[in-house]
């Protein structure tokens, strides 16, 4: 019985203690003095009680960032003056989320004691007389709607030039879009005072209204009409600015660095580039490795230079092996030598496909570098710092232009996408052959030319600039096969040899590979499905990449303006 009488006890004054523990404002003062020239000072003294559970190192003040005048949305300008707590300076933060403009008043490293602080908040905010034609009126949501406390007292203090009296005077309580009266008007010491009746809850608060005759306070200046219109107009005059700068910043670039030298003339050769092999060829010409080609052509090249043997096993596996034999006399381009010796051993095998294979990895990204480096820079300038510095200035242009935007319309999404079209032209244009680079690049597409083409020039039997086709021999067709598959005209090279040497073609059976065994009807059968497999194989071997998602970020009540409000921290 005692016990369950001290339990009893012990929940009362839980309870009773939770309940004088409870945080909020107890008074909220607002003194607004209206200037001459329509701005106002605003001074908040804000009472509140802290128990250390949602004020435990300070309050914050949200305040709206933005406010309609004549149908259009124009930004507040605020200006800090002092912020105090309990007659002391009190360090603060300045922060803005959307429509929001935080104040956050306090210092991280300080917990507050638990009990009475008053904070005194001192701004001043430009331009807030509301012009008609018969009146002018100050219009202030002085007590925001967004307070997370309840608030005991409330009461607005609005002085004029003059002590000019009120030809109206109102005010609205309660929550957002309410329109209680729970207020009490009266002149007091030449002061217009608003006084709120009642307390208010969590949400609610107070907006006044106070009409004066025309002549108070001055009509807008000229510098305050230049200073609306820069607020409307600013940030498409910067997009504007931005998209004329960068597009001549490109352009004197491209003029600089980014034209092609003079290209010769385009006719079928007959022979690739002295010394380049099929992998170089396939980088000069695209500039820059794509996809596999350029990989499968060189092991396709070290088959036929009778290094390797290529045996596909399915359409997703392919073994490769390494002949054991003397290797003096057999040609080897340097790249194809590299990958030889970090895939295979003498008489070794290595079957890639099916699982990731990181040592065909290492080997792979080892070639890709190798290719790169040899008929890079020499070949091609890709000038991609011109490129990124624009591209750095137009998320600057495009950053500034969001931070000074009143409102994101659709003439600010032109200027957005003639920034990015401006940058996408320019990173196709800056890009240059050097002259080395051009002249490889205008011998390999005569090459490319003539293997795609070499039915019709037999035909034909030559073009003007070159001289009859070489008899085609399958020596000739398997030396210029990987060149083939590196250009991506592997089809209707094999179609040539195929109705040139229409029984030489039905027995080829390269030494080099068992794909004929597999029961294909043609060469190009064969060579497609060889090429299909090793591409698989090659992507099944290397570390398929993983992507994640995730979610995150905060928000706070009061954001969607308002008048604002606040809350503790």
């Amino acid at each position: 019985m005692i016990r369950s009488l001290t339990l009893a006890l012990v929940i009362l004054f839980a309870t009773a203690a939770t309940a004088f523990a409870a945080e909020q404002i107890n008074r909220y003062d607002v003194k607004i003095v209206v200037e001459q020239d329509g701005d106002i000072l605003v001074t908040e003294t804000i009472d509140v009680t802290s128990e250390g559970n949602r004020i435990r190192r300070g309050i914050f003040r949200d305040l709206p960032r933005l406010y309609e005048q004549n149908g259009v949305n124009l930004p507040f300008r605020y200006d800090i003056k002092r912020i105090h707590r309990d007659g002391k300076k009190e360090p603060y933060e300045v922060s803005r989320d959307g429509n929001a403009v935080r104040w956050r008043i306090g210092d991280p490293d300080v917990f507050l004691r638990d009990g009475r602080h008053v904070y005194e908040i001192e701004y001043s905010v430009k331009n807030q007389i509301r012009y008609f034609q018969t009146h002018d009126e100050l219009y202030w949501n002085a007590i925001g709607q967004y307070w997370a406390f309840p608030i005991a007292r409330a009461r607005v203090d609005v002085t004029v030039p003059g002590d000019a009296d009120a030809t109206g005077a109102h005010a609205y309580t309660g929550g957002y879009g309410e329109q209680g009266g729970d207020y009490r008007y009266a002149r007091e010491n030449g002061a217009h005072v608003f006084e709120a009746t009642r307390a208010f809850s969590a949400r609610e608060g107070m907006t006044i209204s106070l009409s004066l005759e025309k002549g108070v306070i001055d009509p807008p200046s000229a510098a305050d009409k230049r200073a609306n219109w820069w607020a409307l107009n600013g940030s498409l005059v910067m997009l504007m600015l931005g998209a004329i700068g960068v597009s001549g910043f490109h352009y004197t670039a491209w003029r600089r660095i980014g034209v092609d030298p003079p290209k010769g003339p385009v006719f079928p050769r007959y022979e690739p580039p002295t010394g380049y092999s099929p992998a170089g060829v396939h980088h000069v010409y695209h500039r820059h490795l794509k996809g596999h080609d350029a990989l499968i052509a060189s092991l396709v090249n070290l088959g036929i230079n009778k290094w390797i043997r290529i045996d596909p096993v399915d359409k997703k596996k392919t073994t490769l092996t390494r002949f054991d034999d003397d290797e003096t006399g057999k040609t080897v381009f340097p790249a194809e030598r590299l990958l030889l010796s970090k895939l295979l051993s003498r008489g070794g095998s290595r079957t890639i496909g099916g699982k990731t294979d990181m040592t065909f990895t290492k080997a792979y990204r080892k070639f890709q570098s190798n290719v790169s480096r040899r008929f890079g820079s020499e070949y091609f300038k890709w000038n991609f710092g011109f490129i990124a510095l624009a591209a750095a200035l137009s998320v600057a242009v495009i950053a500034l232009s969001a931070v000074m935007a009143v409102q994101w319309t659709s003439w600010h999404f032109a200027g957005v996408g003639a920034l990015i079209l401006v940058n996408l032209l320019f990173a196709y244009l800056l890009p240059a052959a050097t002259e080395k680079g051009q002249d490889v690049r205008t011998e390999i597409e005569g090459f490319k030319l003539y293997l795609e083409t070499a039915e019709k020039l037999h035909i034909n039997a030559a073009e003007i600039g070159a001289g009859a086709p070489p008899v085609l021999t399958v020596e000739r067709y398997e030396r210029f096969l990987p060149y083939a598959i590196a250009l991506g005209v592997e089809k209707p090279w094999t179609k040539h040899f195929e109705k040139t040497l229409p029984r030489e073609a039905e027995a080829y059976d390269p030494y080099w590979s068992s794909g004929r065994s597999h029961g294909y009807r043609s060469l190009h059968g064969m060579n497609s499905a060889l090429v299909s497999s090793m591409s698989s194989g090659v992507s099944s071997a290397m570390p398929q990449s993983s992507s994640s998602s995730g979610s995150g970020g905060g928000g706070f009540s009061g954001g969607g303006g308002g008048g604002g409000g606040g809350g503790g921290w």
